[in-house]
């Protein structure tokens, strides 16, 4: 046992010996401040910017290290654009400090900030970090290695009053930095936006500042810091049902101040202003405040959309699509739209134009033209068809609910309502042919007419004998028809009477003209 303890002892001496012969190794190479100076001017080089160490510290394991404290990078004081380190790691080759050159392994920029800035014009303001290189080896120093450690992109916004305040970040950065002779390439990049990890690289030099990214679980918490990165807010009514990815480049120009970018964006399930969308897939670009989703394809209500949306986030920040839908489920959609019962059923597809504000109601500003088809339908609770055949005394119908083949429309949309002069709704041998609005309140304010087609209004000439003189050269016979009252609650107007009493009164014209005019 005493036997053991000595050795022990004796390796525990050694280790000390070690260590200090490898200290004071490391302090007479090191020493004198020529290092830190040497970095310091390595990095303002780099960096582009004065880079100051105020402290250093020694570490011998679990290997010698320098740590530097107390830096500044730039200029201090401002909160953006800005470069900022907490502290900086400088791990030597011990065998380069027996012989020289003194070499470098890593120099570990820890808490490493870069911090842009959006100012009140939408103009993009970074840090100048563009580099002028030294050959390696000049200063005595050479460098294998400059990375980045639990660093952060932060992206603050000018406010109307004055000052800045942060709007999003990318966190916990890892990446490796090095110098292209133009510029700076930060690759790898690793970190997070929110929850969600990203990978990807950046580049600058004197002219832009160039960030690429992608993430592969994007999550619903995620989105006010991934729309925060372009200087928008989280669209309202948006929500990620389900991990979406996405894949992004952004460059800012140096000259003009200009954010740009292409991506692309997929989402399996999410919800837009109530309406459940899946199988959500659009590359983009993006300009200044102009993102522009340029061929988006999504799956709804069991059908399929395929068209554009652009979305402007300037100081009045606005949207717009050209859509196309196909086979879609009229009921489910509408309700889902519209948030109640809407009594539509059938199966849907048209085009549309719209616009509306992102920061309003979407009914209170919507605008634009739609065309609508519906296919195989019903408008429950509408009689519409049996307030006709009571006109015309036919008892065949469903009394409560409207059944049709065909119903289309051409719509244009604004002030609280749609407007259409080419309503047609097709329902066995009843056509109704129809203009006037249909409020977004439900209300109805529609005239036109209902035509019988000519074997139900022989039908209805067997009963009503006068209804003979309204037919037309097709054998159909016309009715002026008014719908007002609203969804729930509609009213229909079909005055026969005087119809068929303008239609007695035409044709005694017409013979009394024939008998005075022999």
């Amino acid at each position: 046992m005493a036997l053991r303890t000595g050795r022990l002892a004796i390796v525990g001496i050694l280790l000390l010996a070690i260590a200090a012969a490898g200290a004071l190794l490391v302090r007479r190479a090191l020493g004198g401040g020529s290092v830190r100076s040497a970095v310091e001017a390595r990095l303002t080089t780099l960096l582009g910017q004065p880079f100051r160490i105020r402290g250093l510290s020694l570490a011998i394991f679990p290997r010698p290290a320098i740590t530097g404290t107390d830096v500044t990078v730039g200029q201090s004081g401002v909160t953006a654009p800005s470069l900022a380190v907490d502290h900086i790691t400088i791990i030597p080759s011990v065998r380069s400090l027996l012989r020289g050159p003194v070499v470098l392994e890593d120099v570990r920029l820890e808490g490493f900030v870069v911090a842009v800035l959006r100012d009140r014009t939408g103009a993009w303001h970074v840090p100048a970090a563009v580099p002028a290189p030294t050959p390696e080896g000049q200063d005595g120093l050479i460098v294998r290695h400059v990375g980045v450690v639990n660093g952060r992109l932060r992206v603050f916004e000018e406010q109307s009053g004055g000052g800045v305040v942060e709007r999003s970040s990318i966190d916990r950065l890892e990446a490796g930095i090095v110098s292209t002779g133009a510029g700076l390439r930060l690759s790898p990049i690793t970190g997070r936006i929110g929850t969600s990890a990203i990978s990807g690289e950046a580049s600058t030099d004197d002219s832009t500042v160039h960030l690429e990214f992608s993430a592969d679980t994007i999550g619903d918490a995620d989105l006010p810091a991934f729309a925060g990165l372009i200087g928008a807010a989280r669209p309202e009514g948006f929500t990620l049902n389900a991990p979406a990815a996405a894949s992004l480049a952004l460059t800012i120009d140096r000259r003009s101040s200009k954010l740009s970018g292409t991506g692309k964006v997929s989402a399996l399930d999410l919800t837009l202003a109530g309406l459940r969308l899946q199988q959500f897939t659009s590359p983009f670009t993006l300009a200044g405040s102009h993102l522009s989703l340029d061929a988006t394809e999504f799956a709804l209500y069991g059908g399929t959309h395929r068209g554009s949306i652009v979305v402007d986030f300037a100081a009045a920040p606005r949207w717009s699509l050209d859509s196309r839908v196909s086979h879609v489920d009229t009921g489910r959609f509408l309700a889902a739209l519209a948030g109640s019962d809407v009594r539509v059923d059938g199966t849907a597809s048209g085009s549309a134009r719209l616009a509306g504000r992102l920061d309003g109601g979407l009914w209170e500003t919507l605008t634009g033209t739609a065309r609508l088809e519906i296919a195989d339908g019903v408008i429950r609770e509408f009689p519409l068809l049996a307030a006709i055949n009571r006109a015309v005394r036919l008892t065949e119908g469903d009394a409560r609910n409207t059944r049709f083949q065909r119903l289309s429309a051409t719509l244009a949309l604004g002030h609280g309502r749609a407007a259409t002069d080419d309503l047609v709704l097709e329902a066995g041998q009843v056509r109704v042919e129809a203009a006037g609005t249909i409020g977004f309140d439900r209300s109805l304010a529609l005239h036109g007419k209902a035509v019988l087609a000519p074997e139900r209004a022989a039908e209805a000439i067997r009963s009503v004998r006068e209804l003979s003189g309204l037919r037309n050269s097709r054998g159909e016979i016309e009715m002026p028809l008014t719908i007002s009252g609203t969804l729930d609650a509609p009213s229909f107007g079909l005055d026969l009477k005087s119809i068929i009493g303008k239609g007695i009164e035409d044709e005694l014209k017409r013979r009394l003209r024939g008998l005075f005019g022999r």
